[in-house]
């Protein structure tokens, strides 16, 4: 009996690894038209609040529209690529999973409903990235099982159109809303963590959220997180928790920098060379040689930079620091840093502030939990 539930036990962790790592194939493809939308729209914002007559200027207005341009060829058409990329995972033709999603935001959906009375839970873009992702689920299956039995003369003509118009119907009236629900619940959540007008609990919900990104990145459950930045995105216009996540690289980059210190100290040259090559990659956003390669095989490194972060992202959520996308952490993700509090650089100031305080605070940790005598003894193993 144990092994039987020892061996489901293994088969659940396998199935779980396996989601995670489809979201990843999902949304990493996706990651720099993030960061480009994300970048564009922090650039113009900036522009338009530090330079009064901005319009007036010819090449900062061209400036700005262009960075808008760029910004508005990915974000209202999220849904459209997250549907492209998940039949493309999946085996499907990616063009239909697009379409799929596309439909999403289309405002015949409005027309629809309005038809149908179903003003209170189907609207253009009900359930977002959640929808695109289940319809794009099902346009790919049923047209892999439609392949097969359709005659190969009239396959490229039939099977995409049986497909998406026997997909479409359900897609609309059931997934779209129920996913519209799935949608507004998982982004009350987030808000919830991001802990409304309670300083406390801002204060308590950026530690604890900051203090467990890093060992969530090592079990390669990141892609979980990733995945609910869209919603938030579409729901809000910002993404709260980006930032927050941010500072774990920070705190990373500090306990890196101890650690190089301490492994000076001991003329251990090895050590001393990986964590000092590793720290300016950290502090650009490329975390893992530090994570894999500098404080994870020394644990209590690992546990410091992981109480450094809990103090940035403290810090970060008390201010209310938000972002416009999400790519890479550390110093390149500053133009993707505005606020609904601040101006924009106030913003970055503030964001900048945070990545300084975690770095300080996984240095100083990391000092404190690792003497001399804890590097000798992880030579001498």
């Amino acid at each position: 009996m144990s092994g039987s539930a020892s061996e489901r036990r293994s088969v659940h962790a396998i199935g779980e690894n396996r989601f995670f790592r489809f979201l990843g194939d999902v949304f990493n493809p996706l990651i720099p038209a993030f960061i480009c939308a994300g970048i564009a729209a922090g650039i113009a914002t900036v522009i338009q609040e530090s330079v009064s007559s901005w319009e007036g200027h010819r090449i900062l207005y061209l400036a700005s529209e262009l960075l808008l341009l760029v910004n508005h060829s990915f974000t209202p058409f999220m849904t459209a690529w997250i549907g492209y990329m998940t039949s493309l995972s999946l085996g499907g033709t990616a063009i239909l999973g697009g379409m799929v999603g596309m439909v999403t935001g289309l405002s015949g959906i409005s027309n629809i409903s309005s038809f149908l009375g179903l003003g209170q839970v189907l609207q253009s873009g009900s359930g977002g990235v959640i929808a695109a992702f289940i319809g794009a689920w099902m346009v790919s299956t049923l047209e892999k099982s439609i392949h097969r039995h359709m005659p190969k003369s009239i396959d490229l003509v039939f099977t995409p159109m049986l497909s998406l118009g026997i997909v479409v119907i359900p897609y609309v009236l059931v997934v779209m809303p129920l996913a519209g629900f799935v949608a507004k619940a998982l982004g009350e959540a987030m808000d919830v963590l991001s802990g409304g007008s309670s300083h406390i609990v801002k204060v308590f919900s950026g530690f604890l959220c900051a203090f467990a990104f890093l060992p969530i990145n090592v079990c390669g459950l990141q892609h979980g997180i990733i995945a609910l930045y869209p919603i938030q995105l579409e729901q809000h216009g910002f993404i709260t928790l980006y930032p927050v996540f941010a500072m774990a690289g920070a705190a990373q980059v500090g306990a890196g920098v101890a650690v190089a210190l301490r492994a000076r100290q001991v003329k251990n040259d090895a050590l001393f060379q990986v964590a000092a090559s590793s720290v300016v990659p950290g502090m650009l956003g490329v975390g893992a040689p530090l994570i894999f390669g500098v404080t994870l095989p020394h644990p209590r490194s690992f546990f410091a930079s992981c109480l450094g972060a809990g103090i940035g992202g403290a810090f970060i959520m008390l201010c209310g620091v938000v972002s416009s996308g999400w790519g890479p952490s550390g110093l390149l993700a500053m133009p993707m840093m505005t606020s609904n509090r601040y101006s924009s650089l106030a913003s970055m100031g503030l964001y900048l502030a945070g990545l300084a305080l975690s770095a300080i605070s996984g240095f100083f940790f990391c000092l404190c939990f690792t003497g001399k005598s804890y590097f000798a003894e992880c030579v001498k193993t």
